[in-house]
């Protein structure tokens, strides 16, 4: 299925959802009011036709006194006159006093008329919604300015849309429910069922009418909420110009030739690409920077990267700053987390579980999603532009050559970053010259990656979305020639961390760049610094992670077997079976309807047999859990819990479902049983295991033993992974 086949999917499913369950709503309206019993408007042409009536039945009594007259309705079926002539009696002064009877009848009309009306109101809401999104959204795409200015409309507008939307079908679904109260209200006499019924329907009704008050609360809390930019958290120290003074230099010059300004900080790390922001920014060590620009450098990707290609990547994130690309950015963040707010409260808050009241929640929520969708999509497609457009500005910095070095340079160091970051961050190691020393290992021994392999891949940032890398060249007018390429492989690296003061060593005497003089050694190593920042915070990660997962690990047993649990159902069959047999053999002796009661021998007997199949179920194991994996029923061979993607636990009817989706292209093991106890539903990649509960265990020990097994395992390979012991 291509991209725009599943986009289109998307958005049929979301349409089926966002006019689906006002349609059935309104469906159900319209048969109830067709079920609607016509309401008492003359009364007194009521009693009168009633009275006509209980003389009628009074006349046939007398004719056959003694209770013993009949009447018969239009089924045929009998009923003493007596009894009929009473039930109208009752009915008349039930009429004359404007009772219970009258009143359930002329409501009924009108609670289906709310019903449908509210589900009208409901899909026409639905249809607005979606017109003035999709308007929003080619608005959107005219200018950043209208993107910025539209949805900050539609973040004040999607609260109160969101919240209408809730209420009308809440709207609709109480005089649903109320209707089917109004028939019970009028018997004589509740029966237990009526009472339970009753019951039932005015708490779903009430529960509604909370729910819905509870909405409202929980939308005003949330626009209450001040919109506040988070900091975002990154590891790193800032160096001043005191203690990089070469680097400052540098920076100033390109700052120069891209006309954009100096950023008020340079924060340099290890752990993430280059960029630049205008958002609050937090240190790992908890200091908090001064609200400005900041510019971050990582050492890492400077190490490999030659005076021309730094200046040139730092004209990049320097021209999002001429383009107010960081402030658009800043701007954009509680738009996002306004609407998400909104999200949270009307699907019911943080702590909510879900319930079958989210049906009647989901077509606002999923509006929600389509708005945040919309916006993403607009912000996306600015992105791309700015991107493209800050690329050219680092081409007028140096040129277009050493912007395409750049990118494929970076893209061809990446994976050795990220191996070495990972080594460093989950396993604990560390070489010497710390992450810096461990890339410059990787490169030394493996060589640069190709990045020709990378060219349909985004550059990390933490906030932007980046074009993929053959469009940035592209654009740039730069084809990916040998020269380029030999370039972005070449393994040397660079003096450049020791130019500008940032890791002791001495440089290279031959060393002249854009950076100007070369700068005596710094006092102190920032690289080492960095690293010993990193390390602390990764030992203190791992420490909890080792934590977590051998307490996970431990969940694991050597092995369980299940047993389903079949006496119930074995027991509800034979005694079937054993009324069948009794009502044949008192047919048979009888010597009455002899086709019947051998008809009701045989259904014995089928009883008998569904019984005996019940009892063999339970005789053999349905599932044997084992640290590797699960073998199901008569399976030979283990379906390994790696090939697991996820389980689902339904209970329904005395039965429990176990639903296992399976990662794509596993092919589990025959299990030797027949579709009514477990199947594998190829098409959609996922095993069905059909048990009728499990012996000497509720439902939900087992759901929790199969899942503790399933994560123990993973957390031994993730254990494995990390060098540790279970």
């Amino acid at each position: 299925m291509s991209e725009t086949d599943k986009k289109w999917m998307t958005l049929a499913k979301r349409w089926g959802v966002l006019f689906g369950i006002p349609l059935l709503m309104l469906a159900i309206g319209i048969w109830q009011w067709s079920r609607a019993d016509t309401p008492v408007t003359d009364v007194s042409a009521q009693i009168a036709e009633y009275q006509q009536v209980v003389h009628q039945l009074e006349a046939i009594e007398a004719e056959k006194p003694g209770r013993r007259a009949t009447v018969r309705d239009s089924e045929g079926k009998e009923y003493p006159v007596w009894k009929v002539k009473n039930e109208y009696l009752m009915a008349i002064k039930d009429l004359q006093t404007q009772g219970m009877n009258v009143t359930t009848r002329n409501l009924q009309p009108v609670l289906a008329g709310c019903t449908i009306a509210f589900s009208v109101l409901a899909l026409l809401w639905s249809a607005l919604g979606v017109v003035y999104q999709r308007g929003m959204g080619a608005k959107a795409m005219q200018s950043r300015e209208q993107l910025l200015a539209t949805f900050q409309k539609g973040r004040k507008l999607l609260p109160t849309y969101m919240v209408v939307m809730v209420l009308l079908l809440f709207g609709a679904a109480i005089p649903l429910l109320v209707y089917e109260m109004m028939p019970i209200l009028r018997h004589r006499n509740y029966s237990k069922g009526d009472m339970k019924l009753m019951f039932i329907l005015g708490g779903l009704a009430l529960f509604l009418l909370y729910s819905g008050c509870k909405v409202l609360i929980d939308v005003w809390k949330a626009s209450r909420k001040p919109l506040e930019n988070e900091p975002i958290e990154v590891m790193g120290q800032t160096v001043s110009r005191q203690q990089a003074p070469e680097l400052w230099a540098f920076v100033d010059r390109v700052a120069g030739k891209t006309g954009a300004g100096m950023p008020d900080a340079l924060v340099v790390g290890l752990n993430e690409g280059f960029f630049v922001t205008e958002h609050p920014v937090q240190l790992s060590n908890g200091a908090l920077l001064p609200q400005g620009r900041v510019l971050y450098l990582p050492l890492p990707y400077m190490a490999f990267l030659n005076a021309g290609e730094v200046a040139a990547v730092i004209g990049h994130e320097l021209g999002h700053f001429i383009g107010e690309d960081t402030l658009y950015s800043q701007r954009f963040s509680p738009i996002y987390s306004a609407t998400i707010h909104h999200l949270v409260a009307i699907s019911g808050g943080e702590r909510h579980e879900e319930s079958w009241m989210d049906i009647l929640r989901r077509p606002a929520t999923l509006f929600g999603e389509m708005f945040l969708d919309s916006f993403h999509e607009a912000v996306r497609y600015w992105s791309r532009k700015r991107e493209l457009a800050a690329d050219a500005v680092g081409a007028q910095v140096v040129s277009p050559q050493a912007v395409a070095s750049s990118l494929l340079r970076i893209s061809a160091l990446a994976p050795h970053v990220d191996e070495a970051l990972q080594a460093n961050w989950d396993r604990g190691e560390t070489v010497e010259g710390g992450v810096l020393g461990h890339v410059r290992q990787l490169v030394a021994a493996k060589g640069m990656t190709d990045p020709s392999e990378h060219l349909d891949k985004r550059q990390a940032h933490p906030t932007d979305t980046h074009p993929e890398l053959a469009e940035r060249l592209a654009a740039l007018g730069v084809p990916v020639s040998p020269e380029l390429l030999a370039r972005a492989m070449d393994a040397q690296g660079s003096q450049l961390l020791q130019e500008f003061g940032l890791e002791q060593g001495a440089p290279a005497a031959s060393s002249r760049t854009l950076a100007g003089s070369v700068a005596p050694a710094p006092v102190a190593d920032l690289n080492a610094a960095l690293q010993n920042e990193l390390s602390s915070a990764a030992a203190a990660n791992r420490s909890a992670k080792l934590v977590e997962l051998r307490e996970i690990a431990a969940l694991a047993t050597p092995e369980t077997v299940i047993h389903e649990r079949s006496v119930f159902m074995m027991a509800l069959f034979g005694f079937l079976a054993l009324a069948c047999f009794g009502g044949a053999v008192a047919l048979f002796m009888a010597g009455l309807h002899v086709a019947v009661g051998a008809g009701v021998l045989a259904g014995g007997l089928v009883c008998l047999w569904v019984a005996r199949l019940f009892w063999r179920d339970g005789q053999s194991p349905a599932m044997v859990l084992q640290p590797a994996g699960v073998r199901l029923f008569n399976a030979q061979e283990l379906l390994p819990w790696s090939a697991i993607d996820d389980f689902e636990f339904n209970q329904a009817n005395h039965m429990l479902t176990v639903i296992m989706a399976l990662e794509p292209g596993v092919q589990p093991p025959a299990m030797g049983v027949g579709k009514r106890r477990a199947q594998f539903q190829k098409k959609k990649q996922r095993v069905v295991v059909m048990l009728k509960g499990v012996k000497k265990m509720k439902n939900q020990a087992f759901a929790e033993l199969v899942v503790n097994q399933w994560r123990a395992y993973y957390a031994r390979q993730e254990l494995a992974r990390m060098g540790e012991q279970a």
